[in-house]
């Protein structure tokens, strides 16, 4: 999670879950969306709403983006309006942090040339989410009773900062220091691209500024690792 504030663009049903998530979690966040009908159900969940036009370059910058606004979600209704948005919202911060969903398969080139880090397509996680349910639905069940469901367990990726001790060392020197009760998913390693380093490949990962952990495990053990991680002494 993000220590800033984070924008929902769209107050639709897919924002709505998104922002319950987020607000489970303890997030900092604002839903924005123009459409009144959607701005007043959002309020009616308790939600702080913001009925603002994404076309205007000072309405969002009324709301933060370019200052205090880490990252946000583009979950209007329409592919063009979340590529506009896009657009836009990468123009004032080059830093910005943005997730996009896409409704037409065709939309996710155009969303990521646009300026996005990640693009959610839900009709494709659907259908494979259809398909398990199906095929393999142990593997469902048991993921919806611990990681995705109501459980404390939490997936967190946790990035090596600058000025951090575990720059320079080994996963296995990570490993003997890490006492919480979680599990190490792997490293995304930030000079290889995007791809997860699985922990169970055995490779013992030189860790660096930029790297990313991807632990599993309860909300105050991963608070936990993180501390760990952003410490600038190697721990005794």
């Amino acid at each position: 999670m993000m220590h800033g504030k984070l924008a929902l663009f769209g107050c639709t049903t897919l924002g709505l879950e998104v922002a319950r998530r987020l607000a489970g979690l303890g997030q900092s966040f604002i839903m924005v969306d123009l459409d009144s009908a959607r701005v007043q159900r959002a309020r009616d969940e308790g939600f702080r709403v913001e009925q603002a036009d994404f076309t205007d370059d000072d309405a969002l910058r009324g709301l933060g983006l370019g200052e205090d606004i880490e990252g946000i979600f583009c979950l209007l209704p329409e592919d063009s309006e979340n590529v506009f948005l896009v657009i836009t919202a990468r123009a004032m911060d080059t830093g910005l942090r943005i997730v996009a969903i896409c409704r037409e398969p065709e939309a996710a080139s155009k969303l990521l040339a646009a300026g996005a880090d990640k693009v959610v397509d839900p009709y494709a996680i659907s259908g494979a989410r259809a398909y398990d349910l199906i095929a393999r639905p142990e593997v469902v069940e048991l993921l919806e009773e611990t990681v995705f469901g109501h459980q404390d367990l939490n997936i967190a990726e946790i990035t090596i900062p600058r000025g951090s001790w575990v720059h320079g060392v080994r996963l296995s020197e990570l490993r003997k220091r890490m006492t919480q009760n979680v599990l190490l998913l792997g490293v995304v390693d930030a000079e290889h691209g995007s791809d997860l380093i699985f922990s169970t490949r055995n490779i013992d990962h030189n860790l660096d500024v930029g790297d990313t952990l991807v632990i599993i495990g309860a909300r105050d053990q991963v608070k936990s690792v993180r501390e760990l991680v952003r410490a600038r002494e190697v721990p005794r």
